[in-house]
C-alpha cells in the first residue's frame, strides 16, 4: 500500500480485502474435513484477517 494513498483509501482496501479473507476463510470452515494444505491456509487467513483489522483500527483512529 503506497504511501501516496489517502489514509481513507488505504482504509477502504484494508476492509475490502478482510472481507474477501472472512468469505475464504467460511468457505474453507463449512467443509466436512480439511486437508493439512487447507488447515494450513485457515491458519494463513486467520493471521491475515487479524493484520487488516488491526490496521483498519489504527486508521479509524486517525481519521
Amino acid at each position: 500500500m503506497g504511501e501516496n494513498k489517502s489514509k481513507e483509501e488505504t482504509y477502504n482496501e484494508a476492509r475490502i480485502l478482510h472481507k474477501s479473507l472472512h468469505e475464504k476463510l467460511q468457505t474453507l470452515q463449512e467443509k466436512p474435513y480439511l486437508t493439512e494444505d487447507e488447515e494450513l491456509e485457515v491458519k494463513l487467513l486467520k493471521k491475515k484477517k487479524l493484520y487488516f483489522k488491526d490496521m483498519m483500527e489504527k486508521l479509524k483512529e486517525e481519521l
